[in-house]
């Protein structure tokens, strides 16, 4: 996959086994065959100011994802993901996702919004970054989210911070639910080499997840996730050139909407 990434959510399955009438505790269970299908509808706010010189932009994309269980063993499973933007040509990815895994609900999906913003401000997160604690879950219950690590194709360590909760339990549509809410803090640190320069970009992308989980199957019935990001730009001109560096701001806003649709077949 490309480096140009961002997180969007493709929901894969997960079990999810009532240990009393108020708790429910989450594994990553899936079988071999088992397929899910996902419809996100994307919305995307940008401002941009370089050199006092402000323009804004809207935009609304519709990315389908398909994904089918192609192998589990004890310690991995293997998931085939195809992905759909706006009707375009698929593309396949083959993940895989440590069983330990149990609420990697996020996937790295390239394009959305890097390609929109026109940089670089994705971070390859760890899979199980938004993972639940272990043992049964009961309303209100929280947990602080603090993981060092170091970005594929980057030396230097980013933190991500952030706290999850066990929103609610519930009955949607006939259903048993449960609904897990998940809050993170990604600092995003750049540089690109453009035909115009060198950007560099600094600041802190936040999110919002809230995840509603069918506690019948354990997979997700759908998901509204809100992503907040304000980082200061820096373009520098290529070697050779004499001119003053550019400055400015790049704000943004995403909203993802997520449902889960009938499988064709």
């Amino acid at each position: 996959m490309s480096a140009r990434r961002v997180l969007v959510i493709a929901v894969l399955a997960f079990v999810v086994a009532a240990c009393d009438p108020h708790t429910v505790a989450i594994r990553f269970d899936p079988a071999v065959g088992d397929g899910y299908r996902f419809r996100s509808d994307i919305t995307t706010e940008i401002e941009r100011t370089i050199d006092g010189a402000t323009t804004g932009e809207d935009s609304e994309s519709v990315l389908v994802a398909t994904e089918r269980i192609v192998a589990v063993d004890d310690d991995e499973v293997t998931v085939e993901v195809t992905l759909e933007r706006d009707g375009s040509t698929q593309r396949t990815y083959e993940v895989r996702f440590d069983r330990g895994d149990r609420l990697t609900a996020i996937d790295l999906v390239e394009g959305v919004p890097a390609d929109a913003l026109g940089l670089d401000l994705a971070t390859d997160l760890p899979g199980d970054v938004a993972s639940p604690p272990d043992g049964p879950l009961e309303p209100g219950v929280s947990w602080e989210i603090a993981r060092t690590f170091a970005p594929a194709g980057r030396d230097a360590l980013v933190t991500v911070r952030g706290r999850g909760r066990v929103e609610s339990l519930g009955v949607v549509d006939g259903n048993d639910v449960a609904v897990i809410v998940v809050e993170l803090s990604v600092p995003i640190r750049s540089r690109i080499d453009t035909a115009d320069g060198v950007v560099t970009v600094r600041g802190t992308q936040s999110s919002t997840s809230r995840t509603t989980y069918d506690l019948d199957d354990g997979a997700a019935r759908g998901d509204d996730t809100e992503i907040r990001g304000t980082v200061e730009v820096l373009v520098e001109p290529p070697a050779g050139i004499v001119a003053a560096p550019a400055r400015g701001t790049i704000g943004y806003r995403i909203d993802i909407a997520t449902v889960r649709v009938p499988t064709d077949g």
